[in-house]
């Protein structure tokens, strides 16, 4: 452990009520399977614990992080100085007008399958999408031409003032909401949950929207044995607005053949990077930064990371 605060185990037991784990592996927690130790872990399970450990790491200017489902992250080799918190706070329920409400540790998966119990339509373009609400509303996450900030109605947050927390409600046209963006990504925010505005329609229909949706996700995506973080790169937009596949720019500059130490594009789709078992996070950060610059020396294009790299140093 290099970062060391010898009262905070005690003080955070105190703060939250359970008490925090030393030197925790993070490759434990990450779809890469790369990562060395955290110098403190906590697993929240409720918004209280989750608002107690994060109130408690500002006012004692501990580095921390947030993460849900470890999927589109890329932890450093070094592990990471200070804590690290994983948001287990789940639970979704059924509001009027056709809404749902679920908090952000929520499976994304286990949302959609609630909404085709319930018989809610509109998410079912979310289905086969890993990680939980909170990672999907913080990114945009999205498929087939839809993003979950379409349908999001509400969020409630928690905003960072110095040492002061207040909860605050944002509709829609508050979250920023862009291609693979939204406010969290730029606003000291932390989602709590989120209210969804879905419309009625029958679980067979739904069901069917999710098989479809699935059988098209894995036409490219990676099998779930592979370590992958998702799309590396997010598709960049021309001066027309028009998205251009980043993986069609990517198999140009014969991305599917390159390696980096245990890194390596996957063979099924050249937006994907993979850890072939051995593989470093330096692995995968110089295999993309290859990639970016024959990118750039190609098209006179930069392509924009989709998969965050959280350094050791917070």
């Amino acid at each position: 452990m290099i970062y060391e605060r010898k009262d905070f185990q005690e003080l955070f037991k105190s703060a939250v009520g359970r008490e925090l784990r030393e030197s925790v592996p993070l490759s434990r927690f990450s779809n890469f399977k790369i990562g060395g130790n955290a110098d403190y872990f906590f697993s929240a399970s409720s918004l209280k614990e989750l608002m107690a450990a994060v109130y408690l790491s500002e006012k004692e200017y501990v580095s921390y992080r947030i993460i849900g489902g470890g999927y589109n992250v890329l932890f450093d080799d070094d592990g990471f100085r200070g804590l690290v918190i994983k948001n287990d706070v789940q639970g979704i329920k059924k509001l009027k007008d056709f809404k749902v409400e679920a908090l952000s540790g929520t499976g994304l998966n286990d949302m959609i399958d609630f909404c085709k119990e319930g018989g809610l339509g509109g998410a079912a373009f979310l289905a086969g999408i890993p990680g939980t609400v909170g990672g999907a509303v913080y990114g945009n996450a999205g498929a087939f031409g839809r993003s979950i900030g379409d349908i999001l109605d509400e969020a409630e947050v928690l905003e960072l003032n110095g040492k002061r927390t207040d909860v605050i409600k944002l509709k829609k046209n508050q979250m920023g909401f862009q291609y693979r963006k939204s406010l969290l990504k730029e606003k000291p925010f932390i989602l709590l949950k989120a209210v969804f505005k879905l419309a009625p329609e029958s679980a067979e229909v739904i069901k069917k929207d999710i098989e479809k949706n699935i059988k098209e996700r894995k036409k490219k995506h990676p099998p779930w044995s592979v370590a992958c973080a998702g799309s590396y790169f997010k598709n960049p937009v021309s001066d027309t607005g028009e998205k251009i596949a980043a993986g069609y720019l990517l198999d140009r500059v014969g991305a599917r053949s390159l390696k980096k130490g245990g890194a390596a594009v996957y063979k099924g789709h050249a937006n994907f990077l993979i850890n072939t078992g051995n593989a470093t996070s330096k692995d995968i950060r110089d295999l993309a930064e290859e990639l970016k610059q024959r990118v750039k020396k190609r098209f006179g294009i930069t392509l924009e990371e989709e998969v965050v790299f959280i350094p050791a140093g917070g």
